[in-house]
């Protein structure tokens, strides 16, 4: 249930993240080597995901870009990857988002291969976030 309470509903006005587009593209170990020191048993997890992702893919991805995304789902508690990966990109510090970028241009490259689907998509939150939204 932790994902679901993972909602920042500041207004807060952040610049643009420039930069990890001209990364270049590695393996997930490569890519997520600098982030080891943030979350516990990281490595562990990134052979999980491996393991776990979706490959072959029908649309193409590597089973690098495949477990970019699975472990991006992945829960393990607070330090999950993608807990602490939100929380640098709504930090007003963008030169700590730096670490990140081999990761997120592992992630967009793979986000780019997968189709586009149109459908609603619900989500359950065990909290009031309507008053912080107005119509």
């Amino acid at each position: 249930m932790n994902r679901f309470g993972d909602i920042d509903t500041s207004n807060k006005k952040l610049p643009p993240v420039y930069g990890y587009l001209s990364e270049k593209l590695v393996p997930i170990e490569t890519a997520l080597e600098p982030i080891v020191p943030h979350i516990d048993h990281l490595p562990h997890y990134i052979k999980l995901a491996k393991k776990h992702c979706h490959f072959p893919s029908e649309h193409g991805l590597t089973q690098d870009q495949s477990a970019a995304v699975y472990i991006y789902t992945m829960e393990w508690g607070d330090t999950t990857l993608y807990r602490v990966l939100n929380k640098a990109l709504r930090s007003e510090d963008r030169q700590a988002l730096k670490i990140w970028f081999p990761y997120m241009k592992l992630f967009d490259t793979a986000l780019d291969k997968l189709p586009t689907v149109k459908e609603a998509v619900w989500r359950g939150v065990s909290l009031d976030i309507g008053k912080h939204f107005t119509k």
